[in-house]
């Protein structure tokens, strides 16, 4: 009799805590901190060490997301294609410095060293332990999700890209790449490339579409929180560059195909979506309870000064999310203006694009707006995110969202 007694209370012991930890689980507080895009150019460890406090300071949180927009090239590689955006490796231990934990890497610029490009960025981010996602050795090692364990809960990444890609830049069954969303205008590719008056609307390749939305069906069977990125320059079907030296409004906001496609996105199991490419804030959404932020602008961005045509004010204005996430679900938003410095120390460069000096590794490097300049850069994606039916509660130099299923 008192071994069954023993046995039951064993047992009952076992369910408590099974229970107890599983409630626990469910209640983890986790808070993912999203950036706009890293163009990052060189260690700021070594080229802006003063600037890395105020950076840091923006990015407290269990995840830290950007996406490097750059390859990694090591001593002595250089190539005079495209615009040659490379960066040195140290720079994935300036942003590791700076907390980033979580990067995307399927940019246009993620070819710019061609396949060398490719392997050594995802070789140096794995030396680093850098969870990434986007890019690979083939399209299914692009295509799959990346995971980042922390202490409250583990987290994916499914990242592509669609626009600009460069040819050859695609991954394939057996060539290294990017993740690449092909869109269709009708029954032709739309690589943001060219003009396309007259042609139909936009809409995502079916392959690509399958192919990413099993990625993200993949993801939520091993992940707590699945955070889908996407780094678009497809805004009509006019092409990148005469929409932005033209200042056409489509620059402002995502095209029709796009707000569905993510819809599509979040139907497949994606908790957080978050894009750039623009680059220039848009709105923020809230579909089902999961926020989609069209684009988060610029972090870092050590653009070139021959790139006029996206140098305008606002590409130097943006914020930093911090996504409070409890257990499974996305609790609240709060949305800290930054500023960046359009101007770096040195002389700039202004006739050849390749030019890698002072100036550029100095300019574009974020500090927390504050005042009218807050206000202002806020109210604006208030103002954007106004079509979404998403209201902003704006107090002083912080806005937040409350998120409601």
């Amino acid at each position: 009799m008192r071994c069954r007694m023993n046995l039951r209370l064993i047992l009952l012991s076992a369910i408590v805590s099974a229970v107890s930890v599983m409630l626990s689980a469910q209640s983890a507080s986790m808070t993912i901190v999203l950036t706009g895009q890293s163009m990052l150019r060189s260690d700021l460890r070594a080229t802006r060490p003063a600037a890395l406090p105020a950076i840091k300071a923006l990015l407290k949180g269990d995840v830290i997301f950007t996406n490097l927009e750059a390859a990694i090239a090591h001593p002595g590689q250089t190539i005079q294609e495209g615009r040659g955006f490379l960066t040195p490796p140290e720079a994935l231990d300036a942003l590791a410095e700076m907390g980033v934990n979580l990067l995307a890497l399927a940019g246009n610029h993620a070819f710019d060293l061609k396949e060398t490009g490719i392997e050594n960025t995802i070789r140096e981010a794995d030396r680093r332990q850098l969870a990434h996602a986007g890019t690979g050795r083939s399209i299914a090692d692009a295509a799959a999700p990346a995971y980042l364990r922390t202490a409250n809960g583990t987290v994916a990444l499914v990242a592509s890209g669609s626009g600009l890609i460069a040819s050859g830049g695609r991954a394939t069954a057996d060539h290294p790449g990017v993740n690449e969303l092909r869109i269709q205008a009708g029954t032709r590719q739309n690589a943001a490339t060219e003009d396309l008056p007259g042609a139909p609307p936009n809409t995502p390749n079916a392959e690509d579409a399958r192919r990413i939305l099993q990625s993200i069906r993949e993801a939520r069977q091993h992940a707590d929180i699945v955070i889908v990125y996407q780094h678009n320059h497809v805004f009509g079907t006019r092409s990148f560059s005469t929409i932005f030296t033209e200042g056409l409004a489509e620059r402002l906001a995502p095209n029709p195909w796009l707000v569905k496609w993510t819809h599509d996105e979040i139907d497949a199991g994606a908790d957080i979506i978050v894009m750039h490419g623009a680059p220039l804030l848009h709105g923020i959404e809230i579909y089902r309870g999961r926020p989609i932020f069209y684009d988060l602008g610029n972090f870092i961005y050590n653009v070139p000064p021959t790139l006029t045509y996206i140098d305008e004010p606002m590409s130097w204005e943006s914020v930093v999310a911090s996504v409070q996430v409890e257990g499974k679900t996305v609790k609240s938003i709060s949305l800290r203006p930054i500023v960046l410095n359009p101007i770096g120390d040195g002389q700039p460069d202004v006739h050849n694009p390749y030019t890698s000096n002072e100036f550029l590794h100095t300019r574009g490097l974020p500090t927390a707006a504050a005042g009218a300049r807050a206000g202002y850069i806020l109210e604006r994606v208030a103002e954007a995110s106004k079509p979404f039916g998403t209201r902003l509660q704006i107090a002083g130099d912080v806005a937040t969202i409350s998120v409601r299923k």
